[in-house]
């Protein structure tokens, strides 16, 4: 049989080469979970900031259409009040032809 002659510095050395390489991975993968983390946490931000901006924007809408529906109101209530004295008027010159 041969025998084959181990350097103990080379496995040494090799050994230190996995154990640096195991150090990085670990440090890769603790970077990918932290980026992990906070891709969830800015998704939350962003569906927060969105539902409030929904929120907004319905009281934005909200207020709108109530200030156009008063004016509105206010426009026709005008216009009957107008339509209502003149058929008073009306009303009132058939009663007395005389006048």
């Amino acid at each position: 049989m041969s025998q084959s002659t181990v350097d103990l510095e080379f496995v040494l050395r090799q050994q230190q080469q996995v154990l640096d390489e195991l150090r990085l991975l670990r440090k890769d993968v603790s970077d990918r979970r932290s980026l992990a983390v906070q891709t969830v946490e800015y998704s939350r931000r962003i569906e927060r900031r969105v539902s409030e901006t929904r929120d907004d924007i319905e009281v934005m809408l909200k207020a709108e259409l109530s200030g156009r529906l008063a004016h509105l109101e206010t426009t026709i209530e005008g216009q009957l009040m107008a339509l209502s004295s003149r058929i008073d008027d009306a009303v009132a010159g058939f009663a007395s032809p005389n006048s």
